[in-house]
């Protein structure tokens, strides 16, 4: 368990964006069913546009990972320094870190604005890209 003041600082968003990730995924994966239940000579057209999807995801999945295990690393080097458990620290420890607990809110620094931002962007456009996938697969039948 963390501190209150950092978990309400990410972790409902984190949780949602975890949650529309997963989503995503799934619908991608999902895909690949669709596209083996259709004649072999419709394959390859139709799996062309999972390349992108799935890096897009993994992207996102990637930078997801990195940022919690550094939010890891920061509050347990905190919690080492002052000599406490690791949810006695508070925000108020870790702020010169602030970057590392949004998700989608841009906060100060480069990292702080780029990564809310491909979080903010990228997400919807793996979904609409999924999306656009089965209507392609589904108008085409």
């Amino acid at each position: 368990m963390l501190h209150s003041s950092i978990s309400e600082r990410y972790i409902q968003h984190r949780a949602l964006y975890a949650r529309l990730l997963r989503i995503a995924f799934t619908l991608a994966g999902l895909y690949w069913f669709v596209i083996y239940m259709l004649p072999l000579e419709r394959h390859m057209a139709l799996r062309a546009g999972q390349s992108m999807i799935y890096f897009i995801l993994m992207t996102l999945w990637g930078l997801d990972y990195m940022r919690e295990q550094r939010r890891l690393t920061v509050i347990i080097q905190a919690a080492n320094a002052k000599g406490v458990p690791p949810d006695q620290i508070t925000f108020n420890d870790v702020s010169q870190h602030e970057s590392l607990f949004s998700m989608f809110v841009p906060r100060r620094g480069f990292w702080g604005v780029v990564v809310p931002m491909i979080f903010t962007l990228g997400l919807p456009a793996a979904l609409i890209l999924v999306v656009l996938q089965y209507v392609r697969v589904f108008v085409a039948l």
